[in-house]
């Protein structure tokens, strides 16, 4: 699950814009290029990123996922685009669509309020600085202090341009990088699911939310 979505699922279940951050921290750091350091957070900030831990679990096990990644997959590499690619591009291509459903009409601008007020705390929650390594602290707080501009990825919703973000993130990564030819191929087979996730998102957003509320560590 994307950052956005961590946000949503966080709301459903606490009041406090603080586990709210933490639910999108992990995702934060990733984007930097940050490691957090393991058990780090205190607090609401702490309880939030135990629940982002505790939804990918969930998440990613979960046949909705599996079964749509499993589809990306098979086109993708019927297509000719390499197993690595093929693979990490489903799994990422499929969060950042199910991203662009959450956050479309009508209950996108309410939801992007939401990510945007729990980012905003990012600068003045407690314990901020020592969620990653000494070394790391004074660039990881300027990361975090860009979040305030932090704005809802329309074109999460096109799988053609989740596919060309695709190529962008995966390009370090030798094993998994996308070449020119596979952008195509990758967005095709994204098209194909698009709908079932534009159908089912909504219900199985509902559904992982009520899996999580009834997990004896959320009580």
């Amino acid at each position: 699950m994307n950052l956005g979505g961590h946000v949503v699922v966080a709301a459903a279940l606490f009041d406090d814009p603080a586990v709210h951050l933490g639910a999108a921290l992990p995702d934060v750091a990733t984007i930097g290029g940050f490691r957090m350091v393991g058990g780090a957070g205190q607090g609401a900030v702490g309880r939030g990123i135990a629940l982002h831990h505790a939804t990918d679990a969930v998440f990613h096990g979960h046949g909705w996922f599996t079964s749509l990644m499993r589809r990306v997959i098979d086109s993708s590499t019927a297509a000719g685009v390499g197993r690595g690619a093929a693979r990490a591009s489903a799994h990422v291509g499929v969060e950042l669509l199910l991203d662009g459903e959450l956050f479309a009409d009508p209950a996108g601008d309410e939801r992007a309020e939401m990510v945007s007020t729990a980012l905003g705390h990012a600068t003045t929650a407690a314990g901020m600085s020592d969620l990653v390594a000494s070394d790391a602290k004074h660039d990881w707080m300027a990361h975090v202090a860009g979040l305030s501009r932090w704005r809802t990825p329309t074109y999460f919703n096109d799988p053609s341009r989740v596919a060309h973000r695709l190529q962008t993130l995966l390009a370090q990564r030798p094993r998994l990088a996308m070449t020119g030819h596979d952008v195509a191929k990758v967005g095709s087979a994204l098209a194909q699911v698009h709908p079932l996730i534009i159908e089912s998102a909504e219900d199985f957003v509902a559904e992982l939310i009520q899996r999580l509320r009834s997990d004896r560590a959320l009580r």
